[in-house]
């Protein structure tokens, strides 16, 4: 049979119906275009008719807000609290005129600190306000940094040291308020930039070109290798802040942790608890996951002082320890991995001088 041509086919109710439904989506289709064009005319239509009253009145057509800029182009801010003092400090643009950094009275046991920029009739703040806890602050240089704005305060504590025995002598135990610093870089971009304190203390030349140096009046580990600074750790040191030396007379009662030169004699991945049984490794082990011991007398075979772990990282900058020198796991399982028998420990007291 040709293609050309169809027999009559018998029209059915369903077959007219679905016509019926095509012609009406078709029509409600053309409907909606037709109603989107006209809306488009009109709208700009609109546009047309307010460019044109815009150009008549002589009114400039408002422009768009301008984009962002970057922290070097903003312009300082207004200063929302009023200065009790200010510190001067360095001049960050050279311009003349040294920027400062402004303190606010203490209200509610806090103080706002702000780095100020411009003339001192019109002064405007760069990047934020900083508040900090009761304190004091100054403008610091320390060895590995400029010029840092420092605030010092003391972690709490339970009033002045008490005297305790010790054998036959007497030492002195701390009830906390250990001194604790935060620091800030001097940004003309952002300016007040949170920076490390303790590791920009570190001293430039250590006492031996690879040593692990202590300082328990700040509660941080310095560890440097072929003269390079390669570890900053805070850290917990003896509840004794002085009194005798440990000796095999007093050991099991001194908790001091003791001053000068010593040698790493003992490295053990994870000393058990004698004193209740705890395993070495137990999340529940207070001596954590390394044992770094030192010797500080003839006899003891780095078995009674070491820098080691903690299962409480949270107590770390404290004078809370038996003697021994306390870090955080992750940090004593990195110094564990960097050191070897025989190398050097230092420990000082930079608040005694000693």
């Amino acid at each position: 049979m040709s293609h050309l041509y169809e027999p009559d086919r018998p029209r059915s109710a369903r077959r007219e119906w679905r016509r019926r439904e095509e012609r009406r989506r078709r029509y409600a289709r053309r409907r909606a275009v037709a109603l989107l064009v006209v809306t488009g005319l009109l709208v700009g239509l609109g546009f047309g008719i307010r460019w044109v009253v815009l150009r008549l009145s002589g009114t400039a057509e408002p422009t768009a807000a301008p984009p962002s800029r970057t922290p070097d182009a903003q312009s300082p801010a207004a200063l929302p609290f009023t200065p009790e003092r200010l510190i001067p400090g360095p001049d960050l643009n050279d311009d003349g005129v040294p920027e400062r950094i402004a303190v606010s009275a203490l209200e509610d046991g806090r103080m706002r600190v702000a780095l100020l920029t411009g003339p001192e009739d019109e002064p405007g703040i760069v990047g934020q306000v900083v508040t900090v806890a009761e304190g004091t602050v100054d403008i610091v240089v320390l060895p590995r940094a400029g010029h840092l704005l420092v605030w010092r305060g003391s972690l709490p504590g339970e009033g002045e040291p008490v005297a305790v025995a010790v054998g036959g002598d007497t030492a002195l135990e701390a009830r906390g308020g250990e001194p604790f610093y935060r620091a800030w870089s001097l940004d003309m971009n952002f300016g007040l930039v949170p920076a490390d304190y303790y590791a920009a203390a570190a001293p430039l030349t250590p006492p031996e070109p690879t040593v692990i140096l202590v300082d328990k009046g700040l509660n941080v580990l310095w560890h440097y290798r072929d003269g390079e600074l390669v570890q900053t750790a805070r850290v917990s040191t003896g509840r004794h802040i002085a009194g005798p030396a440990p000796s095999p007379a007093n050991w099991g009662e001194n908790m001091v942790t003791p001053l000068g030169r010593f040698t790493v004699d003992r490295l053990v991945p994870g000393m058990p608890y004698y004193k209740e049984g705890i395993p070495a490794l137990d999340p529940a082990n207070p001596l954590g996951t390394r044992w770094i011991g030192f010797s500080v007398f003839p006899g003891d075979n780095g078995s009674l002082w070491a820098i080691h772990g903690t299962h409480a990282p949270e107590s770390l900058g404290r004078w809370n320890s038996e003697g021994s020198i306390l870090m955080s796991n992750r940090e004593v399982e990195k110094l564990y991995d960097a050191v070897e028998l025989g190398t050097p420990i230092v420990i000082q007291d930079s608040l005694t001088g000693r």
